[in-house]
């Protein structure tokens, strides 16, 4: 009986292992699908994150299929290695691939005995092999052909590679949540920093993480990343590759986690938006060694940009300063404007707009239940400048976007045309729309243009414009005022740009006329076709922060416009440059040939140098003690819906921009206007002082000496009154006007001294 009992288990062992041999050859044929060959493992490219950074090496951005930079063995730390073979595979450098003395342990503890917390058979090659390759569903049989894959591919990839090889392969491919695959992303995020600075704490707490990297995820759960990293640091202790002393330090130590999120909120997502389709233009023009296309978001590529981290974030931060502070005016006065009947409809038509009220009426609901839907109240993030979470209506939402104060900055190096800050908008998130590029009045900004074209059509600086108030009855008795509503008198060219003055301003744009003002826009860059009217000369035709701040280069410059740049460079993950920028040449973009005289540009930032020491600019150096010389313009549009700031030195040239979503919406009096809401912002970044003694030097940068002509030229008052002979003249002016109006013959000398008429004759 027992020999027969024991002839019996002979039959079936031998049977199973028939069976297990033809499961695994089935499997190992590809009755299960196809196993990669070895040549196949020699070539395993992995899709990598292409990184994007700034001029001083700050990464900036990602692009990505899968969030994942490589790094390479050398700067892995020793402890990282070590953290991860005592908790993950201590017989990692024993084995071919499958530990056997762990199956074994699996078997009988785990699968015999019901013991769970023996731990897995998986080493770390076979977790590399279903990093790699990933497991398909099998029904029933899953656990087993997936397994017997990845047996299969750790012997392969044991056969190739090298023990360092597989570490690094492992630790380059293993996901730590959060979308985050390696070891170098998992740094930067949870501790923003590289593989090779990670302390033992830090890389423990990172190793802790692959048994289940949500639950142990140290932002998420901070208490059970601790407990999980004290238990790395047991297995290290347990294998002899710490000391006592150093596992009670350690264990004893705080998390230390330093949380970095660029996808979630990073603030230079208007930036990177220009990035990102500038660098694709250019690798639409470039093809890898072997024929390929290239693939931002998988082929790991370096982008060296322009932007200037400090400059950035200085901008950043003094734009959220200021607006905050200029929000709170902008509350109040909203409960006052909300209830005009314009700004009712732009409501209106904002609601309508939305995919809730075209879902509404699709369903046909009656108006009532649309306007009960849009008043409904219920927890909403919205941007704000502190953020949390409100309990709001649709409608309600609507009014805060609407009211919401926006502001944009944008930098440029003269000297090079690389651009150094960039800050589109609040919030690329919520608000994507880019105010750089976007185009509202240019205001005030655009009267140096009017001026320039003056210059070349022969008028001096100290030229005397007449100040006094005209009615146009060509255009509908346009009747211009200055923004302090005076009049009268005479101003200066230099007074008249210090002081911002309309009317002396329409006045010259009519002596030079429309033909020689479009010349002059022309050559400098903004070729849009201006109207023929005299409210051109104020700024009413729209332009963007960029195209405004790029006409204004050649007053910083004195002589050629500049083609800005984004991108320095675009090199590959192992350091090949495949795109640079040519630095050389600067890609300088010349004036149109004889338009503009260098003299005239000389004589115009002379002006504009004025403006800021003396005009309504003076704060920036007065208030805000910006360094060096500097000239500039401020903007205002009517109402004050437009707040703009250019300002530059020989450097560097700067301009900002303030305002609401309409033009219809302007901003409360008393924080609107150029010198208030956008003058303060760029203040704020050209008055601060920089780690880097470059940019402190270009901020603090002199322009070259003037012409000693051009200084004698500007050499008068701003205003002077009226004289008596001035007075008689205007007398005689109006008197003809009012003739004219009435229909009256003009009429003699004697007769408009004396104050005869017709009758007395």
């Amino acid at each position: 009986m027992i020999r027969k009992f024991i002839v019996f288990l002979l039959k079936l062992g031998l049977l199973s292992s028939v069976l297990i041999a033809l499961f695994i050859g089935t499997v190992l044929v590809g009755g299960f699908g196809p196993i990669p060959s070895s040549k196949e493992l020699t070539e395993i490219k992995q899709a990598e994150a292409s990184i994007v950074y700034s001029a001083d090496n700050e990464i900036i951005g990602k692009f990505y299929h899968k969030n994942r930079t490589q790094t390479t063995f050398n700067k892995i730390p020793k402890h990282l290695i070590e953290a991860l073979i005592a908790t993950e595979d201590v017989r990692f450098y024993e084995h071919d691939g499958i530990d056997k003395i762990a199956l074994l342990r699996v078997l009988f503890k785990t699968i015999i005995l019901g013991n769970r917390s023996s731990g897995g058979g998986s080493t770390l090659t076979q977790q590399l092999a279903k990093n790699l390759f990933h497991r398909k569903d099998f029904s029933f049989l899953s656990m087993p052909v997936n397994k017997t894959k990845e047996a299969i591919l750790a012997n392969r990839l044991e056969n190739i590679y090298t023990k360092n090889d597989i570490l690094t392969l492992y630790l380059n491919t293993v996901p730590f949540g959060e979308r985050v695959y390696g070891i170098e992303t998992a740094s930067l995020r949870y501790f923003s920093t590289s593989t090779s600075e990670l302390s033992l704490e830090q890389g423990a707490v990172l190793v802790g993480m692959l048994k289940a990297n949500t639950y142990y995820n140290p932002r998420k759960h901070p208490d059970h990343a601790k407990i999980r990293r004290n238990v790395v640091l047991a297995q290290m202790h347990k294998a002899g590759f710490i000391s006592d002393d150093t596992l009670i330090n350690a264990c004893q130590s705080p998390l230390n986690t330093k949380y970095k999120n660029l996808l979630l909120e990073n603030p230079n997502g208007y930036f990177l938006h220009q990035i990102k389709n500038k660098t694709n233009n250019i690798l639409s023009n470039l093809i890898k060694h072997n024929g390929a296309n290239w693939n931002l978001e998988r082929d790991g590529l370096i982008i060296e940009t322009t932007l200037n981290s400090e400059l950035q974030n200085a901008a950043l931060i003094a734009r959220k300063k200021h607006l905050t502070k200029l929000q709170h005016s902008m509350d109040s006065y909203w409960n006052t404007l909300k209830k005009q009947t314009k700004i009712q409809r732009i409501i209106e038509k904002e609601w309508e707009s939305t995919k809730d009220y075209k879902h509404y009426t699709k369903l046909k609901l009656s108006h009532n239940s649309i306007i009960d839907s849009a008043k409904k109240k219920e927890k909403r993030l919205l941007f704000d400048w502190n953020p949390k979470t409100k309990n709001l209506s649709k409608i309600d939402s609507i009014h805060h976007y609407l009211k919401m104060i926006n502001a944009a900055v944008y930098g440029v190096d003269i000297t090079s045309g690389a651009v150094q800050v960039y800050v589109g908008g609040n919030n690329y998130k919520y608000l994507p729309y880019n105010l750089i590029t976007s185009e509202r009045q240019a205001a005030s900004i655009f009267k140096p243009f009017v001026y320039t074209a003056a210059l070349e059509n022969g008028q001096k600086p100290c030229d005397w414009i007449n100040n006094d108030v005209k009615t146009y009855p060509k255009y509908n008795d346009w009747k211009p005022e200055n923004h302090n509503h005076s009049e009268g008198g005479y101003y200066s060219m230099p007074g008249a740009l210090a002081k911002s003055m309309n009317i002396p301003t329409i006045k010259t744009y009519i002596d030079v006329g429309h033909k020689n003002l479009q010349k002059i826009v022309d050559a400098l860059g903004i070729t849009k076709k201006l109207k023929d009217v005299p409210s051109t000369a104020l700024g009413t035709t729209t332009y963007s922060l960029q195209e405004l701040v790029h006409a204004y280069i050649p007053f910083a410059t004195r002589k050629e416009g500049i083609s800005p740049y984004y991108i320095t460079s675009i090199k590959t993950s192992k350091g090949e440059i495949i795109y640079e920028h040519m630095r050389k040449t600067k890609q300088k973009k010349p004036l149109l040939e004889n338009t503009i005289d260098t003299y005239s540009l000389e004589t115009m930032q002379y002006l504009l140098k004025g403006v800021v020491e003396n005009g309504t600019a003076k704060s920036l150096i007065h208030k805000y003690n910006a360094k060096g010389d500097w000239a500039g313009k401020t903007g205002t549009s009517q109402n004050y819906s437009d707040s703009w700031f250019i300002g530059f030195n020989s450097k560097f040239i700067i301009g900002s921009w303030v305002g609401c979503k309409y033009p219809s919406i302007h901003l409360a009096p008393g924080i609107g206007g150029g010198s208030i809401a956008a003058l303060p912002i760029v203040a704020s970044v050209v008055s601060k002082k920089y780690s880097s003694k470059i940019i402190n030097n270009n901020l603090s940068a002199g322009f070259p000496k003037f012409n000693e002509d051009i200084i004698d030229d500007c050499d008068c008052e701003f205003y002077r009154d009226e004289n008596t002979f001035e007075k008689i003249l205007e007398f005689f002016e109006k008197d003809i006007t009012k003739a004219k109006k009435k229909g009256e013959k003009k009429r003699g000398f004697f007769d408009r001294l004396f104050g005869r008429n017709k009758k007395s004759n």
